[in-house]
């Protein structure tokens, strides 16, 4: 069989698959599985964007923090985000707030890591201890430190503009 571009391997199982189970099907028979194998999919180069929304005027108006995994309206007094020349939207993925807590989870997560392995090293903690101490040292990081105030952002992009149009907030 010929070498086949990872992109397209999928195609080839489902007409292999296909072929195997019926050797007179037809395209038809395989079509709507493999328009789904096709399409574009939101968020992944094709489809309406998934982490921003932008006003009638172009204008980016929300922002779906990475960090905080909630829709935030720019016109928040409490919400900033960096500038980001190469990103769709010109911003950062993550809120002012955000960005700087994912730094410090990760640096002190890191720290916490090279601290370990040297109590390991020095046989100061037994080997068996390390997976439970790891996972300890994650869910550290993992933690999300939410918005200081009232406003802590929404779980839908509905929800955020129907929000920001209540409260008056310049979109």
């Amino acid at each position: 069989m010929a070498n086949i571009k990872k992109a397209f391997q999928p195609i080839f199982t489902l007409l292999t698959l296909a072929m195997q189970a019926d050797p007179e099907a037809t395209i038809a028979s395989v079509y709507p599985e493999l328009e789904d194998l096709a399409s574009a999919k939101t968020g992944a180069g094709g489809g309406k964007a998934s982490t921003f929304h932008r006003d009638d005027n172009g204008v980016v108006v929300a922002v779906k923090c990475y960090y905080l995994n909630k829709w935030l309206h720019l016109g928040a007094p409490c919400v900033e985000f960096g500038e980001k020349k190469s990103s769709a939207s010109g911003l950062n993925s993550m809120c002012k707030h955000g960005m700087s807590n994912w730094t410090k989870q990760n640096a002190a997560a890191k720290k916490a890591k090279d601290a370990l392995l040297a109590q390991v090293a020095k046989e100061e903690v037994a080997g068996s201890d390390v997976p439970e101490m790891l996972v300890a040292i994650d869910n550290q990081r993992a933690q999300i430190i939410e918005l200081e105030g009232e406003y802590k952002g929404f779980d839908t992009l509905e929800e955020c503009l129907a929000d920001a149009e209540a409260n008056g907030y310049v979109l």
